[in-house]
């Protein structure tokens, strides 16, 4: 069978539309015994196409759902309590888990949207993808037999609910990216899945949805899903398709779109621009997509906006700013930093109050924006707890440390049985920043953000913060809770200026980080370590368990002060030349110290 009549006949069996050459490529990867990993936004058929691919071969298919609660025991398998009582830890006592089935019947293991999974299940993986092999205890070695694969999925880096695969695991997996489909496929899909539906609705429908994903206002539009919920939603609200679409967007859609930091619209104003948009346009001819000279004249201007603000300065911000007026400004990224890394000096020149407010608001979700690009997925190590069971509580049974328990006993209690929990990583950081002259509110925010948004994402980390010149300033005391909006924006307002006292600083530091809930506690210090009031800071560094130094590389820098101060609080200095280099060496630094012992309350 040739390759194209063999991706006709999956594509037939599956009811794919479109796909050919990711079909071609899937089933290339599989059949050599390749690892595939398929990545792409949400609802564009990553599941769909792997099972396509693995029944096709005739492979049996063993799902797992990414879940962060997920555990190893769950992957390779689990010893069954009763058989265990009546004949031991025998073959038959051992219930295998997806990963094990898979290897014993060479079939594959498909792990839905892969980097929701912890990292230590993730790791199980690693022999039985370079080996085949995989030992599991009491049960001895477990082979994986010929046409054992591993496929996984997972969304792209920007998701917020996603972590990263480690670099390991991620080495043994070849890549296929999947986007979205063009126009004609995905009129084909919907219609295919509702046949019932006129074709000017379905037409309509599929035409919004990918207006969703270039409008100026929303930074992740919606996938096809969304189309089929509109026009399957519209003829129950109205045989008229402007009021029915209209109605079956407003529920379809808010769920299904992220609007950009700096929009001035809520979802429903902008849901109501598309739809109006789309009703400018003629009815469409059956079975042929919406004709929009409109919007690609809109793409072009959005272009060569985007192409300006490359080139913009302090003057050309603020004259974009001051014409826009009421109207929508151009929603570009790129724009949206620039306004933030000029901030200190647009807020200046402006003179409208409203004016002024709006530039903030940008500067402080472009700001955050720019932060969760250059940490990418974030996550922290666990560690997996003992002890008795809480009745109601849903944690994992540790079987054989229970077996033993109860074993030879006629009686069994709820304080005999065993569980496993797998509990994070407390920790609390003193931030410590520079804010002398050489750190202007932006570089301030940038690394304020930096660790906030790590805070956020990563749930178990409390953090003081403490800005200083001459004199330490406690922006955040460690037990206060403040918005992320309000702490950038509080560094955006922040002068630099005055002389440096990095000891002043660390002893605050200190003094803050004190009051801490836990005693898994760090200090991280970010200076260019030229220090011209207050003693030598290294005497002050010794104080703390751990304090890590980021120097900001300058021509003043001192490299030999910063060292010492990281070697004097038993942690490394870090040189950064840039500042967006910092949120991930503070990821870096979090993750490092989060691998040790986990300490008591």
């Amino acid at each position: 069978m040739s390759s194209a009549s063999e991706i006709s006949k999956i594509q037939r069996a599956n009811k794919i539309i479109g796909r050919a050459w990711e079909l071609e490529k899937a089933l290339a990867a599989v059949r050599s015994g390749r690892h595939l990993m398929i990545e792409g936004p949400v609802g564009v058929g990553k599941t769909i196409l792997a099972v396509a691919v693995a029944k096709h071969l005739g492979r049996p298919v063993f799902r797992v759902d990414g879940d962060e609660r997920y555990t190893e025991q769950k992957l390779s398998g689990w010893f069954d309590p009763p058989v265990v009582l009546e004949k031991g830890y025998v073959p038959d006592a051992f219930s295998p888990g997806p990963l094990t089935g898979a290897m014993r019947e060479g079939g594959v293991l498909f792990m839905n949207e892969m980097n929701r999974m912890p990292e230590g299940v993730q790791n199980v993986l690693l022999p039985a993808m370079d080996e085949g092999v995989i030992e599991v205890p009491k049960i001895g070695t477990v082979r994986a037999k010929p046409g054992f694969v591993v496929i996984g999925t997972q969304n792209p880096r920007e998701f917020v609910a996603t972590t990263a695969i480690s670099e390991a695991l991620s080495d043994r997996f070849e890549l296929l990216l999947l986007d979205y489909q063009s126009e004609v496929e995905e009129l084909q899909i919907v219609s295919q899945n509702l046949p019932q539906v006129s074709p000017e609705v379905v037409s309509r429908s599929t035409w919004i949805v990918r207006r969703t994903r270039d409008h100026p206002n929303i930074r992740r539009g919606a996938s096809i899903r969304a189309a089929m919920s509109i026009a399957q939603l519209a003829s129950g609200f109205s045989k008229d398709p402007y009021e029915g679409i209209k109605k079956a967007a407003h529920m379809a859609l808010p769920m299904r779109i992220e609007l950009r930091e700096e929009s001035r619209k809520t979802p429903a104003e902008v849901i109501d621009e598309i739809v109006n948009e789309c009703f400018q346009l003629p009815p469409p001819i059956a079975g042929r997509p919406l004709e929009d000279e409109t919007k690609k004249e809109q793409e072009r201007r959005r272009r060569e906006a985007d192409e300006r603000s490359n080139r913009m300065d302090v003057s050309d911000l603020v004259q974009m700013l001051e014409l826009s007026g009421d109207m929508d400004m151009p929603r570009s990224d790129d724009i949206g930093w620039a306004i933030a890394q000029n901030y200190t000096q647009i807020r200046i020149q402006l003179k409208d109050q409203a004016l002024i407010d709006l530039v903030k608001r940008i500067a402080v979700r472009a700001t955050i924006h720019k932060v969760l690009q250059l940490l990418g997925p974030v996550t922290m190590p666990t560690y997996i707890s003992r002890g008795d069971m809480n009745l109601g509580e849903d944690a994992e049974i540790d079987v054989e440390s229970t077996l033993e328990n109860v074993i030879e006993r006629n009686h069994i209690s709820p304080s005999d049985i065993v569980v496993e929990r797998r509990e994070p990583r407390q920790l609390a950081v003193a931030m410590m920043l520079d804010a002398s002259l050489s750190m202007t509110g932006d570089k301030l925010a940038m690394a304020t953000a930096a660790i906030a948004v790590l805070a956020f994402r990563l749930k178990t980390v409390d953090y003081l913060l403490i800005t200083f010149n001459d004199r330490p300033s406690v922006l955040k005391h460690i037990t206060q809770s403040k918005s992320l909006d309000d702490l950038i924006s509080d560094l955006l307002d922040a002068r630099a200026g005055g002389y440096t006292n990095i000891e002043g600083a660390l002893v605050k530091g200190k003094e803050e980080l004190s009051l801490a809930r836990t005693r898994n506690r760090v200090g991280i210090l970010i200076t260019d370590g030229n220090f011209t009031v207050g003693s030598d800071p290294v005497d002050a560094a010794r104080s703390f368990k751990r304090l890590y130094v980021v120097m900001t590389e300058s021509h003043d820098c001192q490299p030999g002060v910063c060292e010492d101060m990281a070697r004097g609080g038993n942690g490394h200095m870090y040189p950064v030349a840039a500042f967006d280099e910092i949120p991930r060496v503070l990821y870096k630094v979090l993750r490092m110290v989060s691998q040790g012992t986990p300490s008591r309350h």
